[in-house]
Protein backbone atom coordinates (compact mmCIF):
# COMPACT_ATOMS: atom_id res chain seq x y z
CA UNK A 1 0.00 0.00 0.00
CA UNK A 2 1.04 3.73 -0.59
CA UNK A 3 1.67 5.92 -3.85
CA UNK A 4 3.21 8.51 -4.73
CA UNK A 5 2.19 12.18 -6.44
CA UNK A 6 4.11 13.70 -9.38
CA UNK A 7 4.84 17.15 -9.50
CA UNK A 8 2.08 18.09 -11.57
CA UNK A 9 -0.41 16.18 -8.99
CA UNK A 10 1.04 18.10 -5.68
CA UNK A 11 0.54 21.02 -7.91
CA UNK A 12 -2.89 20.78 -8.79
CA UNK A 13 -3.86 19.31 -4.35
CA UNK A 14 -2.58 23.22 -3.93
CA UNK A 15 -4.63 24.89 -6.19
CA UNK A 16 -7.14 23.40 -5.29
CA UNK A 17 -7.23 23.87 -1.48
CA UNK A 18 -6.32 27.28 -1.88
CA UNK A 19 -9.48 27.86 -3.81
CA UNK A 20 -11.94 25.59 -2.48
CA UNK A 21 -10.48 24.94 1.38
CA UNK A 22 -11.24 21.47 1.28
CA UNK A 23 -8.42 19.05 2.01
CA UNK A 24 -7.54 16.93 -0.73
CA UNK A 25 -5.88 13.55 0.49
CA UNK A 26 -4.81 12.07 -3.19
CA UNK A 27 -5.23 13.34 -6.87
CA UNK A 28 -5.05 11.43 -9.79
CA UNK A 29 -4.23 13.06 -12.93
CA UNK A 30 -5.04 12.20 -16.47
CA UNK A 31 -5.16 13.39 -19.80
CA UNK A 32 -8.42 15.05 -19.67
CA UNK A 33 -9.39 14.86 -16.23
CA UNK A 34 -8.39 15.53 -12.95
CA UNK A 35 -9.64 13.78 -9.89
CA UNK A 36 -9.58 15.14 -6.65
CA UNK A 37 -10.41 12.88 -3.34
CA UNK A 38 -11.08 14.48 -0.98
CA UNK A 39 -11.44 14.19 3.18
CA UNK A 40 -14.74 12.56 4.38
CA UNK A 41 -17.82 15.21 4.91
CA UNK A 42 -15.59 17.97 2.66
CA UNK A 43 -17.23 17.30 -0.70
CA UNK A 44 -19.56 20.11 -0.82
CA UNK A 45 -16.78 22.68 0.33
CA UNK A 46 -14.98 21.41 -2.81
CA UNK A 47 -17.49 21.79 -5.27
CA UNK A 48 -18.44 24.76 -3.59
CA UNK A 49 -21.43 27.11 -4.10
CA UNK A 50 -23.43 26.73 -7.27
CA UNK A 51 -20.34 24.06 -7.98
CA UNK A 52 -18.16 27.60 -8.02
CA UNK A 53 -14.64 25.57 -7.67
CA UNK A 54 -15.04 23.23 -9.74
CA UNK A 55 -16.15 25.78 -12.81
CA UNK A 56 -13.15 27.83 -11.69
CA UNK A 57 -10.29 25.00 -11.44
CA UNK A 58 -12.20 23.54 -14.85
CA UNK A 59 -11.08 27.06 -16.54
CA UNK A 60 -7.78 27.43 -14.98
CA UNK A 61 -6.30 23.71 -15.31
CA UNK A 62 -8.66 23.62 -18.56
CA UNK A 63 -9.36 19.70 -17.60
CA UNK A 64 -12.89 18.70 -16.26
CA UNK A 65 -12.88 17.77 -12.52
CA UNK A 66 -14.22 15.20 -10.39
CA UNK A 67 -14.68 15.31 -6.64
CA UNK A 68 -15.07 11.90 -4.85
CA UNK A 69 -15.18 12.37 -1.23
CA UNK A 70 -12.66 9.47 0.48
CA UNK A 71 -14.04 7.14 3.31
CA UNK A 72 -13.03 5.41 6.77
CA UNK A 73 -12.59 1.94 5.16
CA UNK A 74 -12.94 0.49 1.76
CA UNK A 75 -16.46 0.14 1.77
CA UNK A 76 -17.09 3.46 1.98
CA UNK A 77 -14.98 4.89 -1.05
CA UNK A 78 -15.99 1.95 -3.45
CA UNK A 79 -19.67 4.05 -2.45
CA UNK A 80 -18.33 7.02 -3.28
CA UNK A 81 -16.29 6.65 -6.32
CA UNK A 82 -19.22 4.12 -7.52
CA UNK A 83 -21.59 7.08 -6.89
CA UNK A 84 -24.33 7.57 -7.59
CA UNK A 85 -24.84 3.54 -8.58
CA UNK A 86 -26.88 2.20 -5.80
CA UNK A 87 -24.57 -0.45 -4.06
CA UNK A 88 -26.67 -3.44 -2.59
CA UNK A 89 -23.67 -5.20 -0.54
CA UNK A 90 -19.68 -4.83 -0.53
CA UNK A 91 -17.27 -8.15 0.57
CA UNK A 92 -13.83 -7.40 0.92
CA UNK A 93 -11.62 -10.30 1.16
CA UNK A 94 -7.74 -11.51 -0.09
CA UNK A 95 -7.40 -8.14 -1.77
CA UNK A 96 -10.93 -8.46 -3.91
CA UNK A 97 -13.49 -6.26 -3.56
CA UNK A 98 -16.83 -8.19 -4.71
CA UNK A 99 -19.64 -5.35 -5.27
CA UNK A 100 -23.23 -6.32 -5.35
CA UNK A 101 -24.97 -3.93 -7.60
CA UNK A 102 -28.41 -3.88 -9.50
CA UNK A 103 -27.90 -4.86 -12.76
CA UNK A 104 -29.59 -1.33 -13.85
CA UNK A 105 -26.97 0.44 -12.13
CA UNK A 106 -24.13 -1.62 -13.49
CA UNK A 107 -23.22 0.50 -16.46
CA UNK A 108 -23.38 3.62 -14.36
CA UNK A 109 -20.38 2.27 -11.95
CA UNK A 110 -18.38 0.98 -15.00
CA UNK A 111 -18.28 4.54 -16.77
CA UNK A 112 -17.84 5.13 -19.96
CA UNK A 113 -15.19 2.66 -21.48
CA UNK A 114 -14.16 1.07 -17.98
CA UNK A 115 -13.39 4.68 -16.96
CA UNK A 116 -15.21 4.93 -13.39
CA UNK A 117 -14.43 0.95 -12.10
CA UNK A 118 -10.96 1.70 -13.53
CA UNK A 119 -10.35 4.28 -11.24
CA UNK A 120 -11.95 2.68 -8.20
CA UNK A 121 -9.45 -0.20 -8.47
CA UNK A 122 -6.41 2.40 -8.76
CA UNK A 123 -7.68 3.99 -5.39
CA UNK A 124 -8.42 1.12 -3.62
CA UNK A 125 -4.86 -0.47 -5.09
CA UNK A 126 -3.43 3.52 -3.33
CA UNK A 127 -5.08 3.35 -0.28
CA UNK A 128 -5.93 -0.35 0.76
CA UNK A 129 -4.29 -2.59 -0.75
CA UNK A 130 -7.14 -4.20 -2.96
CA UNK A 131 -6.17 -5.12 -6.47
CA UNK A 132 -9.54 -6.08 -7.93
CA UNK A 133 -13.08 -4.82 -7.95
CA UNK A 134 -15.51 -7.42 -9.53
CA UNK A 135 -19.28 -6.35 -9.80
CA UNK A 136 -21.88 -8.75 -9.39
CA UNK A 137 -25.65 -9.12 -10.10
CA UNK A 138 -27.74 -8.68 -7.29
Amino acid sequence: MGYNLDQQAIGFISYFENISGASVDDCIVESDKVIFIVKKGQAGLAIGKKGANIKKAMRDLKKDIEIIENGDNAQELIKNALSPAEIQEITISEGRAMVKIDSKFRGMAIGKGGAKIDRCRKLLQRHFDIDEVILTKV
